[in-house]
C-alpha cells in the first residue's frame, strides 16, 4: 500500500514537471481563468448600461422638463438635447441608440384629454441591448407623466407590491455569469487537461519508458488526475479570490473551503471521463473531436445556462443521474451565491461523489485493459 502511494506521488510529481515544460498549456490556463472570465461576465453583457439617448423637446413645457429629468444613469446616459432636423441624421451616425421626441403642445393635449403620441426612436442593430432598452424607456416615461399628472396614484392602491431581490439586488449578470464561467472553465481544462497528459505520452513514445517501470495502472491513472486536478483547483480558487471577487466585485458569500472540498470530488469524475475519452483514440486531432461534443452536453446542460427546470422531464431526470456538471452547479451557485453549508447543499454532494467513483471504476478497468 505504501509503496503504491509513493509511485503515485513520483507519477504525480512527473506529470506536474511535464505540465510545467508546456509553457504553451501553460499561457492557456492563465488565460482561461483570468481574462476569459473577464471578458465573458463584463466585455460580452448585453445588460442595459449607460445607453446614449438624445430627447427632441419641442414642447418647452414642465412636463417635458419632467420626462428629461426622468432620464437617469445607470441604465442610461445623461440625455443629449437636439434640433428635430439633426435627430435623424445623429441616429443614422450612430451617436445614439434611443431619440424621444416629445411633440408641440404635448402636455396641453394631455390635459384637455386629446390624443397624443410621444415617439421613441429606436436604432434596433443591437437588438437585445435597444429591446430591453426601449421597454425600460417606454416605461419610465409613462410612469413619469402618470406621476406628474396625477400625483398620489399610485399610493392609492389597497395593496401595494415591493419586490425585494436577495443574493443580486441590482439583478447584474456579470455576478451570476463570472462563477458559471469559472464553473465552466474547471469543466473544460479538467477534460482537456486529463485526456491530453494521456495523448502527450503517447505521441512522445514515453507511454512504454512508463510500463516498464514497476508501477500499476490505477497508479498511473491517479498520477495524471491528481496532478491535473491540483493545477485546476488552484487555478480556479485564484480566479475566484482575485478575478471573480477582487477585480469584478462579486461578492462571494459561502465558505471557499467547501467549494474547494466539492469541486475536488467533481474534478474526480470530469478528469476520468476525459481519460476514457483519451482511450479511445491514438492522437490530440482524434481527442480533440471526441471531446467536444461531450463539452457542449456537460456545459449546455448543466443548469448553469439555463435552469434544469425549463428542460423536459425526461431529459432532466437523465442529466440529474449522468451529468456531474448538473450538480456541480446547483452545489457552486448554492455556496457561492447563497451561503449554504455542508448540511444544505450534501445531496450534490453525494451525487457528485457516486459519480466520481462510478468514473473513476470504468476508466481504472479500461487502463488495466489496454496497459497490461
Amino acid at each position: 500500500m505504501l509503496r503504491s502511494l509513493l509511485n503515485t506521488l513520483r507519477l504525480t510529481i512527473k506529470e506536474l514537471r511535464a505540465l510545467r515544460g508546456d509553457r504553451v498549456m501553460i499561457v492557456l490556463i492563465i488565460y482561461i481563468f483570468s481574462l476569459a472570465v473577464w471578458m465573458v461576465s463584463m466585455a460580452a453583457s448585453t445588460e442595459v448600461n449607460d445607453l446614449s439617448v438624445a430627447v427632441v423637446d419641442e414642447n418647452h413645457s414642465p412636463l417635458s422638463l419632467r420626462l428629461i429629468d426622468s432620464i437617469q444613469e445607470p441604465l442610461f446616459a445623461p440625455p443629449a438635447l437636439i434640433p428635430p432636423e439633426t435627430a435623424k441624421q445623429a441616429q443614422i451616425d450612430g451617436e445614439y441608440v434611443i431619440v424621444v421626441s416629445i411633440p408641440p403642445d404635448f402636455e396641453q393635449d394631455l390635459r384637455a384629454g386629446h390624443a397624443t403620441t410621444l415617439l421613441l426612436s429606436v436604432d434596433a442593430t443591437a437588438v437585445a441591448f435597444a429591446g430591453t432598452g426601449a421597454t425600460y424607456m417606454a416605461y419610465l416615461l409613462s410612469q413619469a407623466i402618470t406621476d406628474y399628472l396625477q400625483p398620489g396614484t399610485a399610493d392609492s392602491s389597497l395593496v401595494d407590491v415591493v419586490f425585494r431581490n436577495r443574493f443580486n439586488p441590482n439583478l447584474r449578470a456579470a455576478w451570476f455569469s463570472s462563477v458559471m464561467q469559472l464553473m465552466n472553465n474547471v469543466t473544460i481544462l479538467m477534460l482537456i487537461l486529463s485526456g491530453s497528459s494521456m495523448i502527450r505520452e503517447r505521441e512522445h513514445g514515453t507511454i512504454e519508458h512508463v510500463l516498464v517501470m514497476p508501477v500499476r495502472p490505477h497508479e498511473i491513472v491517479l498520477s495524471k488526475i491528481l496532478a491535473t486536478g491540483l493545477v485546476i483547483l488552484v487555478a480556479s480558487l485564484a480566479s475566484l479570490i482575485l478575478v471573480v471577487e477582487g477585480a469584478m466585485g462579486v461578492p462571494v458569500a459561502g465558505s471557499l473551503g467547501l467549494y474547494i472540498f466539492g469541486a475536488a470530488i467533481y474534478v474526480v469524475a470530469v478528469g476520468s471521463l476525459g481519460l476514457m475519452l483519451a482511450s479511445f483514440t491514438h492522437n490530440m486531432g482524434q481527442f480533440g473531436l471526441l471531446v467536444l461534443p461531450v463539452i457542449v452536453i456537460l456545459l449546455l446542460l448543466s443548469g448553469g445556462l439555463t435552469p434544469l427546470e425549463s428542460m423536459p422531464d425526461w431529459l432532466r431526470f437523465v442529466m440529474l443521474w449522468v451529468n456531474p456538471s448538473a450538480h456541480f452547479a446547483s452545489f457552486a451557485q448554492s455556496v457561492l451565491y447563497r451561503g449554504s453549508g455542508l448540511s444544505l447543499v450534501y445531496p450534490d454532494l453525494l451525487a457528485i461523489v457516486a459519480m466520481a467513483a462510478v468514473s473513476l471504476t470504468l476508466v481504472l478497468s479500461r487502463f488495466r485493459k489496454i496497459l497490461s
